[in-house]
Formats: structure tokens, C-alpha cells, sequence
């Protein structure tokens, strides 16, 4: 029989492989939730559901109270974070520099009778 020969992975593909594998799908994560609310319903304490599901404490008590705050799809369908910072563009950065540098009355803004001219 011919032996199988193993897959050559580098030190960060196996990280990440491991990281995906360790990575809940939205599918389970979805049941999870449902059974908790359900095991919460059914007067179970959050320790003991939290074994039965196989999710720290910490995690029962975080969707207990999103469901509390709101709904089950408010428990389901995280809110956007923060996001990543917006950048802006060399092209952006070029038009920002030339309306900077430009005079009021050059981009058509008449000063009104007070203001300071130079």
C-alpha cells in the first residue's frame, strides 16, 4: 500500500487553518443561540447551559442580554462594529491640498464687509 504523503503547510497556513477550523458557522452559531434561549426558557441556569451547549459562561450571559435588549434577531444579526478606518485617496489628498491653497474669491466665495482680506 502506498503511504499517503502530508500536506506542506507553512508555519501561517497551518495558523490560519487552524484558526478557520476553530471558527463557528453562522448555521451552528444560529442553533446555539436558539437552544440557549430555549434552555433559558425552560428555567435552566446559565451554568447549566452553558455545559449543555458547550459555551463559557461569559458567552450565555452575552446573548441573554442581547436578546433582552432586543429580539432574537437582534441576538442573531450583530450590529456592525467600528469597522476599518477610512482612507483617503492620493487623488483625495491632492484636491483637499489644492481648495486649501486656493483664495475664497478664486473658488467664487465673496467675503462679506467685516471679514479679513489679505
Amino acid at each position: 500500500m502506498v503511504k499517503a504523503k502530508p500536506l506542506i503547510l507553512s508555519a501561517e497556513e497551518r495558523s490560519q487553518i487552524d484558526i478557520i477550523t476553530r471558527t463557528r458557522t453562522l448555521q451552528v452559531l444560529i442553533v446555539s443561540i436558539t437552544r440557549i434561549l430555549r434552555l433559558k426558557a425552560d428555567g435552566n441556569s446559565v451554568d447549566s447551559i452553558a455545559e449543555k451547549v458547550g459555551l463559557n459562561h461569559n458567552n450565555i450571559l452575552l446573548y441573554l442580554k442581547k436578546f433582552k435588549a432586543g429580539s432574537i434577531e437582534n441576538v442573531i444579526f450583530d450590529a456592525p462594529g467600528r469597522g476599518r478606518n477610512a482612507e483617503i485617496t492620493d487623488e483625495e489628498k491632492s484636491w483637499i491640498n489644492n481648495i486649501a491653497c486656493r483664495k475664497p474669491v478664486d473658488l467664487g466665495i465673496l467675503l462679506k464687509p467685516g471679514h479679513m482680506q489679505n
